[in-house]
């Protein structure tokens, strides 16, 4: 079943009917304030840390689900009927509805018998609040009056307390009303508070939820809303509420404007002069054009045109989109992942880094000096840490033998590379860091090196890296207290991180350092290759009693996906080893929604194995299609010249390829979930976890830099395609150091993969150069 379509001309995905399969959902703000907005308005904000401040009140994997978020009530005051726009809490049967999630807003609109409603959420650019704009029109050809009420639920700023210690969070958080702005604050906290705020004349107010809800009733019937007014409430504890009620009165045809402000402030003394203009519909509308002018901005740095106009549709909008918000949570705050506990994740957020390099490359650079703070003075890492304190930690795995995961530490090499490409920033290598220590410190290129000695430090009999608590697969916790586990996809991700870092040293004219990387990188393959090959594939791991995960003679989980593709990544596999151990991951993992993470599933819980026996076969990494793993395979593909099979596995795994098929997929067709129940699995096909998924980044690094083969050097723009060679040509427009490059490829004779001639400005060059920051320039490739 279809459920909404595409809107490429405005770059937003329009849900035509409220009752999706799960909440699909949009995110607002960029990266500081921030929150989610379901298409029936559910949801909930935050500030800066979704643990730490949180701003609106959730209710997960609840009956009725989706519930509180920030909610329009529509009361007619003559008959007494009331509804939203956006069809929940009340669940009204509108006589039409639609909600439409574009790039940093999200527009809910719906309409009953003659009068329609719309209400716009975004968070502007320079503030830390978000914005309702709330339009009522009477289409009807007599006059109205009206009722509006708001619903906006408060936490407290400790959610973890605010679920955990409900007699004292009850007991200390106050309500109070001035002046058209309702604070919510601890009492014991002077200046900082959050609040929500309208410019309208308010008619009535509460501050305490139970009053406005009533006894025994809940958001669908609200007594305030039943009864026309609220109370006036000032709640000296309990539960906090955000309720204006605001009369309206429209003559035929009239409509009016209404906005509110949500939002945390430090300090809540000058909110009035904060707010003022914000709260006029011009000031409101005016953030919102700001908001869209940088959304255009942002992704105009890359804009391609190729043959595949689903393959346009993302690369173009919504994997870009997506990519810029997993580098604002990682994996920390969704629907799935609750912004409790958790954090975000060390590796997660180096990989995310890779799909914003292109176009903010300078916040990347932040991001990148954060991870770095997060590193021992040994080289390990923090698996995660919290935005805003900074503390970090390693997750919630079960402790064995190690406190590091061996995988974290080794990210950090890829994302700082990918920066120093895209920027020709090489001082950068030379900035001083402190580590987690916060007093030792230590150049960048000091703290990747420290990354490359830990995982030469700690390896295991085989003479490849130790598995610590686990690698990426956060579920194979092999290690059970002997120490001795080890991580062949750790090993072949040290060495990616030794050739670039082989690279880096020489580019930069230091060749002792490149021949020491290289041996590095020599000694690891060799150990791999004595050790871990099985025949037609390498092996995933070793066991704490050494015995091998991933081998053919194995009943359950003979082949997993990531030590087949980073063995190429990782330039571990040459010649056959290569082509072998890609073609048994199409043999014997492939599927038609994706390629699953490993196969045959485990069907029962196993103590060496850890996480991965707790789930059913077929989901998650137990035989799920772990997305995220997935581009890896297709740019092993790209490496290995087969294009044609790096395009069919892109496809494969394309939302909006499911579009129509919306009741199976489940989750949102305008973004990539993190993962695909398996083909072992009774309900296979179906989507989980959604928008916070490596996918984002990977898949933009695929595609463009990949499959169209667009991506930085060190001192040039590559343009090294891998296409399917039905592709005649192909166009993408990059901005690249501050230079406009207009790059068309031609393949006359349908190859995959080879560039025959290069024409720079009307010129043959070998390779194409860096130019001046604010030129334009036109780049002609021939395939051959």
């Amino acid at each position: 079943m279809k459920y909404g379509y595409f809107d490429r001309q405005a770059r937003e995905y329009v849900i035509v009917r409220p009752d999706t399969p799960t909440p699909w959902i949009n995110y607002i703000g960029s990266g500081k304030y921030g929150g989610i907005v379901s298409n029936t308005a559910g949801g909930y904000s935050f500030h800066k840390d979704p643990q730490n401040r949180r701003v609106l009140r959730y209710r997960y994997n609840n009956i009725p689900m989706d519930r509180p978020g920030r909610y329009i009530y529509v009361r007619d005051s003559v008959t007494g009927e009331y509804w939203n726009p956006g069809f929940q809490p009340t669940m009204k049967k509108l006589d039409s509805y639609c909600c439409r999630h574009g790039m940093g807003y999200t527009t809910i609109e719906g309409e009953y018998k003659g009068i329609n409603a719309d209400v716009t959420y975004f968070v502007p650019d320079d503030r830390d609040f978000e914005i309702w704009i709330v339009k009522v029109k009477n289409n009807l050809n007599i006059t109205k009056k009206m009722q509006i009420f708001t619903y906006a639920e408060f936490c407290f700023w400790d959610a973890i307390a605010d679920q955990q210690n409900v007699d004292w969070v009850q007991q200390i958080n106050q309500g109070r009303y001035n002046d058209g702005i309702i604070t919510w604050h601890p009492h014991h906290v002077a200046k900082s508070a959050a609040f929500i705020a309208t410019g309208e004349k308010v008619s009535s107010f509460d501050t305490n939820l139970e009053s406005f809800i009533g006894k025994y009733r809940s958001e669908a019937n609200p007594i305030a809303v039943e009864q026309g007014a609220c109370s006036n409430s000032i709640s000296l504890r309990q539960n906090g509420v955000g309720a204006f009620c605001i009369d309206v009165e429209l003559q035929k045809g009239e409509e009016k404007e209404i906005v509110f402000v949500l939002g945390y402030a430090e300090d809540k003394t000058v909110l009035k002069d904060e707010l003022k203009d914000y709260l006029d519909p011009k000031g409101a509308h005016a953030a919102l054009e700001r908001l869209n002018l940088y959304w255009k901005k942002y992704t105009e740095n890359l804009f391609v045109e190729t043959p595949d106009e689903e393959m346009n549709l993302f690369l173009n909008t919504w994997n870009q989109y997506q990519c810029k918000t997993t580098f604002n949570w990682s994996r920390f705050v969704s629907l799935y992942q609750l912004g409790l506990a958790r954090g975000m994740g060390i590796r997660d957020s180096a990989q995310d880094t890779l799909g914003v390099m292109h176009t903010i490359p300078e916040e990347a650079k932040g991001l990148i000096i954060k991870l770095l703070k997060c590193q021992y003075t040994d080289g390990r890492a923090y698996h995660l840490f919290f935005p805003l304190t900074g503390e970090g930690g390693s997750g919630d795995a079960p402790v064995k033998k190690f406190d590091w995961y061996s995988d974290d530490h080794l990210w950090l090499i890829l994302a700082v590379n990918a920066y120093i490409k895209e920027t020709g920033d090489y001082a950068f290598l030379n900035e001083k860091v402190l580590y987690n220590d916060k007093k030792t410190e230590a150049t960048v290129i000091e703290h990747l090196n420290k990354a490359l000695d830990f995982t030469a430090n700690n390896l295991g009999p085989h003479k490849i890296a130790l598995a610590g608590r686990a690698d990426w697969n956060d579920t194979l916790n092999l290690d059970v207290g002997l120490g001795v586990a080890e991580s062949v996809f750790t090993s072949m991700l040290y060495c990616r991180a030794a050739m670039e870092m082989k690279e880096i040293a020489e580019f930069l004219g230091k060749k002792e350092d490149a021949a020491n990387y290289i041996k590095l990188f020599e000694t690891m393959k060799n150990a791999i290759n004595e050790t871990c090959w099985d025949g037609e594939w390498y092996k995933r791991a070793f066991d704490d009693y050494g015995n091998a995960l991933g081998t053919k003679d194995a009943a359950f989980g003979k082949i997993f996906i990531n030590s087949q593709s980073w063995a190429v990544l990782g330039g571990v596999a040459e010649g056959e080893y290569a082509r072998k151990c890609l073609d048994s991951v199409e043999t014997h993992l492939n599927t038609k929604y994706g390629i699953v993470a490993m196969y045959p599933a485990y069907t029962e819980f196993d103590e060496t194995k850890g996480g991965i026996t707790t789930y059913p076969p077929g989901a998650k990494e137990n035989g799920g299609i772990f997305l995220h793993t997935n581009p890896w395979v297709m740019i092993a593909e790209i490496m290995m010249g087969n294009g044609d099979k790096a395009y069919q596995y892109y496809k494969q795994i394309m939302p909006a390829a499911r579009n129509n098929e919306a009741d199976h997929l489940e989750v949102e067709p305008y973004v990539y979930p993190q993962n695909i129940l398996g083909k072992e699995h009774p309900q296979f096909g179906i989507g989980r976890n959604s928008w916070l998924s490596g996918t984002a980044a990977w898949n933009l690094v695929a595609a463009s830099q990949y499959i169209l083969g667009v991506r930085a050097g060190y001192d040039c723009l590559i343009v090294d395609p891998c296409i399917p060679a039905s592709w005649e040509t192909y166009k993408v427009k990059r901005v690249f150091r501050g230079a406009t490059y207009l790059i068309e490829v031609q393949n006359p004779d349908k190859v995959n993969k080879g560039v025959k001639k290069i024409v720079v400005d009307g010129k043959a060059v070998d390779k194409i150069p860096v130019f001046e920051s604010g030129s334009t320039h036109t780049v002609q490739v021939i395939m051959g």
